[in-house]
């Protein structure tokens, strides 16, 4: 009976896959089809060096970039620059009856921009809408160093996703600029 259902999931995994080529789905990490051939967009993430972010939370967003773009294929020689702004927002979303704060909400809105390094360097792509993360969390009664700790996770948990949406959206940048066919003129 167990091997019966294995193999029927099996069959219609296959099938989802081939469904998914029949309507243009590709992977977006997977070989880029130019016409020169095939191309590894690995190879252009890691062409892809992060300007100055500042503030211990813009270097936590920095370091998580650098791990999904640089550190794919160490000593690829740096052909892009990528510049991501973002802004820090509090909201206070719960008090204790003495108005002290019980609960806060962190939002980190952000920004990025892709350009080529050299003189004048030639915009490749931007982000079209900003990015929003949310994260939360509750201050505890007298416990200080819970809340830096509470504090220190989200901020931590809020640059992950940022860097996670950032790094996907130049992929998806990166592999449209790949997969154009070049300009004649």
């Amino acid at each position: 009976m167990r091997d019966g259902l294995a193999g029927r999931r099996a069959v219609l995994g296959i099938a989802g896959l081939l469904g998914l080529s029949g309507c243009g789905f590709r992977p977006l990490y997977g070989p880029v089809q130019t016409a020169g051939g095939e191309s590894d967009l690995a190879e252009e993430l890691a062409a892809v060096r992060v300007g100055p972010v500042y503030e211990r939370t813009g270097q936590i967003l920095k370091r998580n970039l650098q791990r999904r773009l640089e550190d794919s294929r160490p000593g690829t020689p740096a052909r892009y620059q990528l510049t991501v702004v973002y802004t820090p927002g509090v909201e206070v979303l719960g008090y204790r009856r003495d108005g002290t704060i019980t609960r806060v909400r962190y939002t980190i809105t952000g920004n990025w921009d892709l350009a080529t390094i050299g003189v004048p360097p030639q915009p490749i792509a931007r982000s079209a809408i900003p990015f929003r993360s949310l994260d939360s969390f509750n201050i505890p009664d007298l416990q200080f160093f819970s809340a830096d700790s509470a504090r220190d996770a989200l901020e931590s948990r809020a640059m992950e996703q940022l860097a996670e949406e950032v790094a996907r959206q130049v992929a998806m940048a990166l592999r449209r600029r790949k997969e154009a066919p070049p300009a004649t003129g």
